[in-house]
């Protein structure tokens, strides 16, 4: 193949090669996501944070992010902060208003053996996350499986053309 077809042809080669890599490590992260919201929320302890700040993030290919600022009391009233704990665009959506935080405190889950944010859920975002992370793995296997089997149609096929070639002249 020569020309546009060819040029194109070896682009759309080498993004189902990505999509066969990229797709099963993007299943993978969602449900390693998925389970720890999962094991918090089923064995976290809950508490009442204040909300220190909210964080919104636009990434230049569109699309938005939110994270809050969180600050408790754990159960043996040791000061606790979690900071950029993020929440889905359906949560934000509810609690800042033109750009202002509506609310001055969440209720969350957090595991006390472990610091940081990764063992802090928002109690009422938890489900939407948990969703997001199952969908997500939908699209990571989905895109998995048709560059696997993309990139083995265009490889082979290739191959045999290659073999057919020196026989033909």
């Amino acid at each position: 193949m020569s020309g546009i077809v060819g040029w194109i042809t070896g682009k759309i080669k080498w993004l189902l090669l990505i999509a066969a890599i990229g797709g099963p490590v993007l299943a993978f992260f969602s449900w390693q996501d998925g389970e720890r919201v999962r094991t918090i929320a089923a064995k976290g302890i809950e508490a009442q944070a204040s909300v220190e700040g909210a964080t919104r993030t636009k990434r230049r290919r569109g699309g938005t992010s939110y994270s809050v600022d969180l600050a408790w009391k754990d159960a043996t009233g040791k000061d606790r902060t979690a900071e950029k704990i993020s929440v889905s665009n359906e949560f934000a959506n509810r609690i800042i208003r033109n750009d202002k935080l509506t609310v001055d405190s969440l209720k969350i889950k957090y595991l006390p053996d472990e610091p940081g944010k990764d063992a802090v859920i928002i109690a009422d975002d938890a489900a939407k996350q948990a969703d997001q992370d199952s969908e997500m793995i939908y699209v990571g296997a989905g895109a998995g499986a048709i560059g696997i089997v993309g990139s083995a149609l265009f490889f082979l096929l290739g191959r045999r053309r290659q073999e057919d070639e020196p026989q033909a002249a």
